[in-house]
C-alpha cells in the first residue's frame, strides 16, 4: 500500500485520539457501503473538502496561503492516489480529456519510487492533467491529496528544486481532519500508488492504449 506521506504522519500521530479516529471510522464505514469506485472517490473528495472548510476559512490562512488558480508548483510532485481515484481519473480521460501519453510513460517508469521520479527533468515531472495555461483539467475531480497540500509562503517552496529535485522547506497548512479521511480511503482501497502508475494501469485495462504508452504519441 502506497500511503501519502504527510497524511500518514498525521494519522499515526492522531489515530489514538477519539475525536480524530472517529473520522477515519466514519469514512471507512461509509465507503464499505458504496459499490461504485467513482462514487467512493467522490464521497472521499466531498468529505475532504468539508473538513477543509474551517481550515481554509481562517483569516491567516487566507492571507498567507500561496495556492491560487494558475499556480502549478505542487503539480510537479509525485502524488499518491487510490484505486477508486484512478478509476475516476481514467473515466475523465476516456470521456475526452487529453493527456500526453509519452509523459505518462516517462512517469510510469519511475514506478512508485520518489527518488526515481525526482530524477526526471522538471518538465517531465509535471502532472499529465496540467494544461498549457497551468490550470488543472480535472480540478473538480482532483485527488484527495491535491486538496490538502497548501503552502504558507512562496509557491516555489511547494515544488522540488527544478535542477536537483531536492525538496524545499515547507510550511504546510495543517489539514488534520482531512488527512484522517484520506488515510481511511487508502485503508479501504484494494490498491494504491502514484498517479502515473495507477492511471496508466487503469487505462490499460479499460482501453487498448499500449501503442500510446510504448511510443511518443499524444492522444
Amino acid at each position: 500500500m502506497n500511503f501519502p506521506a504527510i497524511a500518514k504522519q498525521t494519522f499515526d500521530l492522531l489515530k489514538e485520539n477519539p475525536m480524530f479516529s472517529s473520522i477515519s471510522d466514519f469514512i471507512i464505514l461509509h465507503l464499505k457501503k458504496i459499490d461504485s469506485p467513482t462514487d467512493r472517490a467522490q464521497f472521499v473528495h466531498d468529505a475532504v473538502d468539508d473538513y477543509n472548510l474551517e481550515v481554509f476559512a481562517h483569516p491567516l490562512v487566507k492571507e498567507l496561503v500561496a495556492c491560487k488558480i494558475g499556480c502549478s508548483a505542487c503539480c510537479h510532485t509525485q502524488v499518491s492516489i487510490t484505486e477508486d481515484e484512478s478509476e475516476l481519473l481514467a473515466q475523465k480521460v476516456l470521456g475526452g480529456i487529453k493527456i500526453d501519453y509519452a509523459l505518462l510513460r516517462k512517469q510510469m517508469s519511475a514506478k512508485n519510487e520518489e527518488n526515481n521520479f525526482n530524477k526526471l527533468s522538471y518538465e517531465d515531472r509535471k502532472c499529465v492533467f496540467l494544461a498549457e495555461d497551468r490550470t488543472c483539467q480535472v480540478y473538480d475531480d482532483r485527488p484527495s491529496v491535491c486538496r490538502t497540500n497548501a503552502v504558507l509562503g512562496s509557491p516555489s517552496q511547494c515544488s522540488p528544486n527544478p535542477i536537483s529535485g531536492e525538496k524545499q522547506t515547507l510550511r504546510l497548512v495543517k489539514t488534520s481532519k482531512a488527512d484522517m479521511a484520506i488515510i481511511a480511503s487508502f485503508i479501504v482501497s484494494h490498491s494504491s500508488g502514484t498517479l502515473a502508475s495507477m492511471l496508466g494501469n487503469t487505462l490499460f485495462k479499460k482501453k487498448s492504449i499500449k501503442k500510446y504508452i510504448s511510443n511518443d504519441s499524444v492522444l
